[in-house]
């Protein structure tokens, strides 16, 4: 808040700062202090959308309430502004997502602070200025002087800050306002201005497939579908010359180009997405690998994608980036407008950088690493600036000064606006630099469940929802050695990550610890679970009493690994590791001893998930844009691939037979629970989830396979425009 007094006015409501008081026509309003809180919170974030976790995040902060408390203020709010729900004028209720304060605002100097300034002398009716008890007439010469010293102090104070800026060249820049383009039930992504900013070009998921559509800006004007082929066509991008788009299928794969009021589409490589324009058009570069899901924090490449270079007329692809040079997967590029750099990053599981090369692969260059994680980086029109979002405790929109001769960073990032619960992707700068357009994406997160025979291991039930809450992201499931419980990780924004524990029908869930956490796995008897912490030195392995909460340290070595699972007699813990460059699986003592390297593949074998004897090892294996279920003896040996279909297969439990290995497989364009036989290579599927915006996580079988548990979340989203000061 600004210490300077100062008060919001709308109509004839004014917020007073200093007193924490709301007046409307001049007579005090009954508000408590949360509502208080609340008020000012959505004026200050006035114009977007505010997500009901980020609300409760933010006047809450560590006290744990139900989304029904701000439901409560934001009702007591609305009679006391005489504000109505169904036709608002000051809070706009999205529903089941959360509020937008849509009423103009005036910042003002307060009012108390200049009326304390005059003071009515005597009974003619005159108004004189009193300063410290004297008359006007006696304080003349004291406020000449003191009229000095303040002009002198105010030079000095403004030369110290200009100093100070020419130090750092930290730059200060805002927002003025944001305005919803599209207004998509389901989502609108991948927006990208046209080269003179009087369209944007974006991708919208209607009758379940995703198309590129082009929208003018211009009041009245219409909107025009590019593609209508059906096959999920993504991330469009516009040439110099604003005649052509290009964009990556999704169910045919590679790169293509259409002309930009729609026509024939044209493959320009058979792998590859995410493509963006040189400045003269001549070529595209592009990401090797395109994306898997399209959550709201996704990363845009994992290890191994490379960035590549191939002419925009098409022709023969050329590598830029070498696997592992710089280490993790590189994607989301975007050319500078001189034609000298392409900005991009890399993705390795646990954090991401920012890195920039020129166009013949050489000087490549670190701008900015990790944490937090960056997302989708972009250069101003005038290549003096990169705008990338980030994910840190809160959502946030960052700009980076670039020096025009080196390429390198000036300074520490600049916050433009903190975007809380909603995570600005896909950014896109117009010409001038003044607009950028992105997607809002917002993600519903709950741990899902469906029935299986013990018998068949057939479906034999529906999808369904064991928790209800949207606040937090929750994954990786675990279920006791019984099948009664069920441990989780809880992820919310600010707060870090929490282990919690339910009953196997969602009933009775409960917080186990409080601290930063992940990973849950069941010990031998079902007393204890081990988790991943955080500590100053690396990651470790607790162990936590289920029926006490006393934690201990499973071992006392660190860990440098991720994703990782804990063998079932607890001895042993395996991981990914990125040593080397293509992701492979290691495995450790959790005693103390070294890693032994059980897989030796050049593109990708990682996440592992141990047989229920310990004897094998489920993991997923990456083949071009496809991913595959394989698996290998836990002492390490021969991988066996057990899917050979187009699409992605994340293996994650195995069946209490030890012949079936649970995962999440994308087909069509769908996420949904699958097994496959190790020993028949049969596959079955288990959910007949349809939503091409959700994805399925870490399915975990029911010791008494009965059950499969499962991370399920569903991502929305619309365009939105920002206009910076």
């Amino acid at each position: 808040m600004n210490e300077k007094l100062i008060s919001y006015r709308f109509d004839n409501v004014r917020v007073d700062l200093q007193t924490f008081k709301v007046w409307r026509g001049g007579e005090q309003l009954p508000i408590e202090p949360k509502a208080f809180e609340t008020l000012v919170f959505l004026i200050n974030h006035r114009g977007r959308l505010v997500e009901k976790n980020e609300l409760l995040d933010a006047v809450w902060k560590d006290t744990f309430v139900t989304p029904n408390s701000l439901t409560r203020v934001i009702a007591r709010l609305r009679r006391a502004l005489g504000d109505d729900a169904k036709e608002a004028k000051y809070i706009e209720t999205a529903p089941t997502r959360g509020y937008r304060f849509i009423a103009e605002v005036e910042v003002k100097n307060n009012e108390a602070t200049e009326e304390a300034r005059f003071v009515e002398r005597g009974v003619t009716g005159e108004r004189h200025i009193v300063q410290n008890g004297q008359p006007e007439e006696a304080a003349a010469p004291m406020m000449r002087k003191s009229a000095l010293l303040f002009v002198a102090l105010s030079l000095l104070f403004i030369a110290s800050i200009f100093l100070w800026m020419a130090r750092t060249q930290t730059e200060v820049v805002g927002v003025l306002k944001t305005t919803q383009l599209t207004t998509s039930p389901v989502m609108d992504i991948y927006p990208v201005f046209s080269p003179d900013g009087g369209a944007v070009a974006y991708c919208s998921m209607r009758d379940g497939r995703f198309e590129i559509f082009v929208r003018q800006l211009a009041p009245g004007s219409r909107e025009i579908q590019i593609t209508s082929d059906g096959t999920d066509n993504l991330q469009p991008a516009w040439s110099p010359d604003g005649k052509m788009i290009a964009f990556h299928s999704r169910k045919r794969g590679g790169v293509w180009t259409a002309p930009a009021l729609g026509g024939v589409a044209r493959q320009i490589t058979d792998f590859g997405a995410d493509p963006c324009y040189s400045p003269d058009g001549a070529w595209i570069v592009f990401q090797s690998v395109g994306p898997s899901d399209l959550s709201q924090t996704a990363f845009a490449a994992l290890a191994p994608s490379t960035l590549w270079i191939v002419p925009s007329r098409g022709g023969e692809a050329r590598p830029l980036t070498l696997k592992g040079s710089p280490r993790g997967g590189h994607g989301a590029p975007s050319w500078s407008p001189d034609g000298k750099r392409i900005v991009f990053v890399t993705y390795d599981i646990q954090k991401s950088e920012l890195w920039s090369v020129s166009p013949d692969g050489k000087g490549l260059k670190l701008i900015r690493g990790g944490p937090p994680h960056i997302y989708d980086p972009v250069y101003s029109p005038d290549g003096k600036y990169i705008y990338a979002s980030v994910g840190a405790k809160n959502f946030l929109l960052w700009r980076i000064r670039i020096s025009p001769e080196t390429g390198s960073p000036i300074g520490e990032p600049v916050e433009i606006i903190n975007t809380g619960s909603a995570l600005a992707r896909h950014l896109t700068v117009a010409p001038g630099g003044k607009r950028i357009a992105y997607s809002s994406l917002s993600m519903d997160n709950n741990i899902g469940s469906v029935m299986v025979s013990p018998r068949t291991t057939e479906a034999a039930g529906e999808h369904m929802l064991l928790t209800q809450d949207t606040n937090r992201r929750k994954t990786s499931p675990s279920f006791s050695p019984d099948g009664k419980t069920i441990a989780y990780s809880v992820w919310r924004m600010g707060a870090g990550g929490e282990i919690w524990l339910m009953d196997a029908d969602g009933r009775n869930q409960r917080q186990l610890t409080a601290e930063v956490a992940g990973l849950p796995n069941w010990l031998p008897g079902g007393g204890r679970v081990a988790l991943v912490s955080k500590s100053e030195s690396g990651l470790r392995l607790l162990t936590v009493d289920v029926g006490s909460g006393k934690q201990a340290m499973s071992s006392d070595q660190n860990f440098n690994f991720s994703l990782g699972k804990l063998s079932p007699d607890g001895a042993q813990f395996a991981f990914n590791s990125t040593q080397g460059g293509a992701m492979n699986i290691w495995a450790a003592p959790v005693a103390g001893g070294p890693a032994k390297q059980l897989t030796f593949d050049q593109e990708l074998m990682g996440f592992p998930c141990w047989s229920r004897d310990g004897k094998f090892i489920a993991f997923e294996v990456k083949r071009g844009d496809d991913t595959h279920v394989a698996v290998i003896p836990s002492g390490g040996g021969e991988p066996v691939q057990l899917t050979n279909e187009s699409g992605q297969s994340w293996p994650g439990g195995w069946s209490p037979d030890g012949d079936k290995i649970a995962f999440a497989g994308m087909r069509d364009g769908h996420w949904n629970i699958w097994w496959v036989s190790r020993g028949a290579r049969r596959q079955r599927q288990i959910t007949k989830l349809t939503k091409p915006n959700a994805y399925v996580r870490f399915p975990s079988w029911s010791p008494r396979g009965d059950q499969i548990v499962y991370e399920y979340a569903e991502t929305t989203g619309n365009i939105w425009i920002m206009e910076l000061k």
